[in-house]
């Protein structure tokens, strides 16, 4: 009979200790949310001229922010000593322009620029897969819709919408 108690007593503590771990018990307060307040200040840079001039300045940053032209979409371009013909997307905010294309060989290309004030040129920086890269300048047509330029400034680079023929010459 004594060790049936025991025996019984073991029992109840084992069910005992066993629930009493799998209860979920939290005796600490819940942890508070803490809020973050950032306050962002919107400056220019300053710019350090050299002469003082007598004339008040101009404010010529409406005038770099209306760009003329839209290149955004589809082109035609041929590049290289060999004019390789390729399909490319150019994406366009502001006066920025990017532009990825695959090439024949496996590679790919991507041209980074800045349209002109003017917007009738682009000039930036070209990348390749194959790890070469260089400048690039793009002259536009008076319609806009097609470009002669180079890449390095002695290789051939042109362009045109998708369905315009090449520009000739394609080395600007």
């Amino acid at each position: 009979m004594f060790n049936r108690k025991i025996t019984a007593g073991i029992v109840v503590l084992l069910i005992a200790t066993t629930l009493a771990c799998t209860i979920p018990v939290n005796f600490a307060p819940a942890p508070e949310v803490e809020e973050k307040i950032v306050y962002v200040e919107i400056t220019s840079t300053p710019v350090q001229d050299d002469e003082v001039d007598s004339e008040p300045e101009q404010d010529t940053a409406v005038e770099s922010d209306v760009v003329t032209i839209n290149m955004d979409g589809p082109w035609t371009i041929w590049q290289g000593a060999a004019e390789q013909k390729l399909s490319i997307d150019f994406l366009q905010k502001g006066d920025e322009v990017v532009g990825n294309t695959a090439t024949d060989d496996g590679h790919s290309l991507l041209f980074s620029g800045s349209i002109s004030a003017d917007g009738k040129s682009v000039a930036g920086i070209w990348e390749s897969t194959n790890g070469t890269s260089g400048n690039f300048v793009m002259e536009f047509n008076d319609a806009l819709n097609s470009f002669s330029g180079n890449l390095g400034g002695g290789v051939p680079f042109c362009g045109t919408r998708m369905g315009s023929s090449k520009p000739y010459p394609c080395l600007n």
